[in-house]
């Protein structure tokens, strides 16, 4: 999987997970939104500690200067000067469509040390179940927690999302009792930084403007609404729990698919928050 590792390293964690582990309702905004891991939180961070403790990410991080920006968006800014000055360069883009390249930068050459977990669902191995996922650290964290989440790197796969990686990655973000754990996608010409099949995730202490903004339907039956009065307009899929992940994890990725047929790239962002009526809707 990895290219081979330091003396003492410390192995990756198998985590195998069902439904009774995910949590439906996060904690709220008010308090200690942290206080109450799950085992999943307990597992990510203390191995993601473990970790920075070793020496193995590119810079130590500290906490981070972060303000809510005035305005009714509420925008949150930090500032994080290293993450900016000593991350790996990105790779070049030329196509929404570029095959992988085994020559370049990709996560079979991180080290057997930065991967914390192995990510299973119980009983998985359908072809409608999610992706296995490793859980390996950024190197280059935006914050505490950063972590990517991998399908297995040495099948060679793209930056284009599936619905398997995807519903893995809504699963993670169920594991999490943090309301602040967000998994994210950035496509091709949007922002991805290596061309092989990854998500991000972590934790974020402040809500965000997504989580709770009007939304126009659009095709209630699929979820699907539009979030007009965002930083960029966006489609919104909304799924009221774990039975419904399946289904949108494949609608967003026929979505995704559409958008790259038309030469647009575009990011995924996956979070809890209310639905598209608004908190009274229920969900």
């Amino acid at each position: 999987m990895a290219a081979g590792g330091e003396p003492g390293d410390p192995g990756a964690e198998d985590f195998v997970y069902g439904e009774e582990d995910f949590v439906l309702r996060a904690a709220g905004w008010g308090g200690e939104p942290g206080s109450a891991p799950s085992r999943f939180d307990r597992a990510l961070l203390e191995g993601w500690s473990d970790r920075m403790e070793r020496g193995l990410f590119r810079y130590r991080l500290g906490p981070l200067p972060t303000r809510v920006l005035p305005g009714p968006m509420r925008l949150v800014a930090q500032l994080n000067v290293q993450r900016g000055t000593e991350r790996r360069p990105p790779q070049a883009v030329r196509s929404l469509r570029q095959p992988f390249d085994p020559r370049a930068f990709n996560f079979t050459q991180i080290r057997p040390g930065e991967v914390l977990l192995r990510l299973r669902r119980a009983g998985g191995g359908g072809p409608a179940d999610p992706d296995p996922l490793l859980v390996a650290i950024n190197v280059s964290p935006l914050e505490r927690g950063h972590v990517l989440l991998l399908p297995e790197p040495a099948r060679g796969l793209p930056q284009a999302l599936t619905a398997p990686l995807l519903r893995g990655g809504l699963e993670a973000a169920l594991l999490s009792a943090h309301p602040g754990f967000r998994v994210g996608f950035n496509g091709l010409g949007g922002c991805a930084s290596v061309n092989h099949l990854h998500l991000h995730a972590f934790y974020l202490g402040r809500p965000l403007l997504v989580e709770s903004a009007p939304a126009r339907p659009l095709c209630p039956r699929r979820g699907l609404s539009l979030l007009p009065d965002v930083p960029a307009p966006a489609f919104l899929f909304y799924a009221a729990g774990p039975a419904g992940l399946e289904a949108l994890a494949r609608d967003v990725c026929r979505a995704a698919e559409h958008l790259a047929d038309t030469g647009l790239a575009c990011n995924v962002f996956a979070t809890r928050g209310d639905p598209p009526g608004g908190a009274a809707a229920g969900g």
